[in-house]
């Protein structure tokens, strides 16, 4: 477990300088960076808001470039701790509708790059995203016991990361629920997906693990292209 000392700064736009710990309300403005060898614990009960589609710090994202634009993400180089638990969880993302773009996206979303050793997502609700969890590089974030809806995509996973997906909620995302590209190993199993376009997609050579999970009510429940595993 990460040893992490908050000296009180909380970091709402641009890159965390030391560890920090983040509990009550936070409202983020622009891109948040964790950068190498910095951890960010969020604490049961949290709640993160973001300023609807705008950024004070854009910083560009690798693989997705549109989630850089004009929309706040948090981009994980080092360590992030997302510790709800059953009856306090962390809410990510808040009801807001955009009259101009006529959505409820209103942030970019999550996304883990680099090793991500001691990385955990746990008991959060992450909603109203472009893609809630991004998983780039050789990043292995463990995803437990989270509600995911009402986003774009839930989990992206990309070039050789292996996050391990487990016991999720992931419902009513407007076009995949996760969906696997270029050699990515995600490990998914035991979790209830409903109600999406896509229920697990998998292509450009990306091989998941799935298991036990329940599919209901998606379009297309599990949907294999181009050589993917």
């Amino acid at each position: 477990t990460a040893q992490v000392v908050s000296g009180g700064k909380t970091t709402t736009s641009g890159t965390l300088v030391q560890d920090e710990i983040w509990s009550g309300n936070i409202r983020v403005t622009g891109d948040v960076v964790i950068p190498e060898r910095i951890t960010l614990v969020i604490q049961p009960g949290t709640i993160i808001t973001f300023t609807p589609n705008s950024s004070d710090n854009d910083v560009k994202i690798p693989v997705l470039e549109k989630l850089g634009i004009n929309k706040c993400n948090l981009l994980v180089k080092g360590n992030l701790r997302i510790e709800g638990e059953k009856d306090n969880k962390v809410i990510i993302g808040e009801l807001v509708y955009d009259v101009n773009r006529q959505t409820t996206i209103t942030w970019g979303g999550i996304i883990f790059e680099g090793v991500n050793a001691v990385s955990i997502v746990r008991h959060a609700k992450i909603r109203y995203a472009d893609v809630a969890i991004v998983c780039l590089g050789s990043s292995s974030p463990k995803i437990v016991n989270n509600t995911i809806g009402e986003n774009d995509v839930g989990v992206m996973t990309f070039g050789f990361s292996s996050p391990r997906i487990n016991e999720n909620k992931i419902h009513h995302n407007a076009l995949w629920a996760i969906s696997c590209y270029d050699y990515s190993f995600p490990m998914i199993s035991k979790n209830i997906i409903t109600a999406s376009l896509v229920g697990i997609g998998s292509q450009d050579f990306s091989f998941p693990t799935i298991s036990y999970n329940t599919l209901r009510g998606n379009k297309v429940g599990i949907l294999f292209q181009d050589s993917s595993g």
